[in-house]
């Protein structure tokens, strides 16, 4: 199918089927295309080509279109394809610049399919989700404000709840004051709350420290968790300049706290082993039936066979990298207390791929609270 053959129109036009199914994709808000074996573009809807400056969007079919981006993003399109190929389909959360220079963020699926006389076509369906994202984004960091907050409050109530607990004990015992009974009675009722006050605040304080080590197993939505990672490695992500890309995630039955710390070391562990200019972290998601499974795969040197036993060990460390060793060792574990398990493969492109398998189902399993 070639490109668009309407313009905007005031009236109603004649349709045949394929011209009505045509006209259909033209104007869907989703960005739909088609490419072949080799990536290269048959078929673009109007959504799709308006990513293109005006002039150039008449040239696109037939192009890979990996020219309109840098040599690393080209590479990360072409892979996609590829596994898309290999796979049957897939599915990824993508950045894009526009041509007038607006970050879009894209959900992509791709689905490999076959012609009667044997060709093979990827089609794609792309939905913009920067409004979302966008929201995502803002809830995580009105999260992260709001524990700073109430954490920041609870201390800084602290020393002044201690000093007015002193200054009523003292003015109680004082044996030069003479209180009436009724003055007493007040007096003690002050402490009462005061005390009540000042174990609320110390809960406060207790609960912003042990949020990382209470588990409490519910219902979450994966993706806001992953924006929460994002958001937490922000610094050390642009520090390395490195490329994350996260596919949708689901809603499951995980500790988040945990799960958020396993993702975290994951990508951290990736950036400090990368040792390439410009290291990449992309996390997939399949749904096997009974278990979730998470992909978290890098582009860096990857992680030779008699080492891949070995990096689940405690205090195991590769050459002199930096650290205790540890961190590989407590993703394991985190994976066992979701009743799971993570394993270490290779990638394509030689680097690392870790996949953490987590059941589908844990709110049956009777999951008691523990810490690591």
């Amino acid at each position: 199918m070639p490109g668009s053959h309407y313009k905007d129109h005031d009236g109603p036009l004649p349709f045949d089927g394929e011209s009505l199914f045509e006209f259909i994709l033209d104007y869907d808000p989703n960005l739909v295309f088609v490419k072949d074996e080799e990536s290269r573009l048959v078929y673009a809807n109007r959504a799709f080509r308006e990513l293109y400056a005006p002039e150039a969007r008449d040239h696109i079919i037939g192009s890979t279109t990996v020219e309109s981006f840098s040599e690393e993003e080209a590479k990360l399109f072409l892979a996609e394809d590829r596994r898309a190929m290999e796979q049957g389909n897939s599915e990824i959360v993508e950045e894009i610049i526009d041509w007038k220079g607006q970050k879009r963020t894209l959900l992509t699926r791709k689905f490999s399919i076959q012609k009667p006389d044997g060709e093979r076509l990827l089609v794609a369906i792309a939905t913009d989700i920067s409004t979302l994202s966008s929201r995502e984004k803002r809830l995580v960091r009105l999260n992260a404000q709001l524990k700073v907050y109430s954490h920041s409050i609870a201390h800084d109530l602290k020393n002044p709840m201690a000093s007015l607990m002193a200054g009523l004990n003292i003015i109680k015992r004082d044996k030069n004051n003479s209180l009436s009974e009724r003055s007493v009675a007040v007096l003690e009722s002050i402490q009462d709350s005061t005390m009540g006050l000042s174990g609320y605040i110390g809960s406060m304080l207790n609960a912003a420290a042990a949020e990382a080590r209470d588990l409490d197993f519910a219902k979450h939505d994966i993706n806001l968790l992953m924006e929460e990672v994002r958001f937490n490695l922000s610094s050390a992500i642009e520090a390395a300049g490195l490329t994350l890309n996260v596919a949708r995630m689901p809603v499951s039955v995980v500790e988040p706290n945990l799960l958020r710390q396993l993702f975290q070391n994951l990508i951290e562990n990736a950036i400090k082993h990368a040792k390439v200019e410009k290291p990449r972290v992309t996390i997939h998601y399949e749904d096997d039936g009974e278990n979730h499974v998470f992909f978290v795969s890098d582009n860096g040197q990857g992680i030779p066979d008699d080492r891949k036993e070995q990096i689940f060990n405690q205090f195991f460390r590769e050459g002199d990298a930096e650290g205790l060793g540890l961190g590989l060792t407590v993703c394991q574990r985190i994976a066992h207390l979701h009743d799971g398990y993570l394993e270490v493969r290779d990638t394509s492109t030689g680097g690392a791929c870790f996949v953490l398998h987590i059941p589908k189902d844990l709110s049956n399993k009777g999951l008691s609270q523990a810490s690591l």
